[in-house]
């Protein structure tokens, strides 16, 4: 969950591919290393996932912007 101090976070989110050691508790992302609330995974449209890293951007803005048709909460296991 996106945020930019603590109690901050409100409805952006975003995907991390891969090991995000400075996003974690104690990391260096944040001056209070209190890091990034981190939840579910994808389950389906990795591909997808990785289509949308490489795309177009400008600075952290997709250049053109992707839409989300469906978003899917499963129950937890």
């Amino acid at each position: 969950m996106a945020r930019d101090g603590p109690d901050t976070a409100t409805s952006d989110f975003f995907l991390c591919i891969g090991d995000q050691p400075e996003l974690d508790f104690g990391g260096k992302r944040n001056p209070d290393g209190q890091g990034f609330a981190a939840f579910g995974r994808v389950t389906k449209g990795l591909d997808i996932a990785r289509k949308i890293q490489h795309a177009p951007a400008d600075g952290q803005k997709l250049t053109p912007p992707v839409r989300i048709v469906r978003i899917e909460r499963l129950p937890a296991h």
